[in-house]
């Protein structure tokens, strides 16, 4: 069995493109590692995220985000145990939410703009899998 866990957070300081290349990077080593797979989606303020992996690995890793200083309200939005990984072709593939995506937002969330504490866990789900498909190994300093 494994587990999926999303979660919301708001950045604690402005992070750069350079500061998350270097993020993304540390996260895909550590996961390779352990295991893990996921996505992160980022606007510049909010960090939705999914990791998959075992439970006991997962479990350990949000308690870490959460009490991480970079981010702020750290908000579990869905935990359960699955079958098998949605994300599985990435260590931790990213997506920069920015308004080419609005449609899908508005769509598939309570929302029009990319806003990560509005969402319930399955909607957050729907659009993270939605935003996969454009998933890349690093952000575009344009996009952030």
């Amino acid at each position: 069995m494994l587990a999926r866990l999303i979660y919301a957070s708001e950045v604690a300081a402005r992070l750069g493109p350079q500061e998350l290349t270097h993020l993304l990077r540390q996260a895909r080593m550590r996961n390779a590692v352990r295991g893990i797979t996921g996505l992160l989606v980022f606007d510049s303020r909010y960090f939705l995220q999914v990791i998959e992996g075992a439970p006991d690995v997962i479990n350990r890793l949000y308690l870490h985000l959460a009490i991480d200083s970079r981010h702020l309200r750290p908000t579990l939005l869905s935990y359960g145990m699955v079958e098998s990984r949605l994300f599985a072709q990435w260590q931790m593939g990213f997506v920069a939410a920015d308004a080419q995506h609005r449609e899908l937002y508005g769509r598939l969330t309570p929302s029009m703009r990319f806003d990560p504490f509005a969402m319930r866990g399955d909607q957050a789900e729907k659009l993270l899998l939605a935003l996969s498909a454009q998933a890349t190994a690093e952000p575009a300093a344009a996009t952030i």
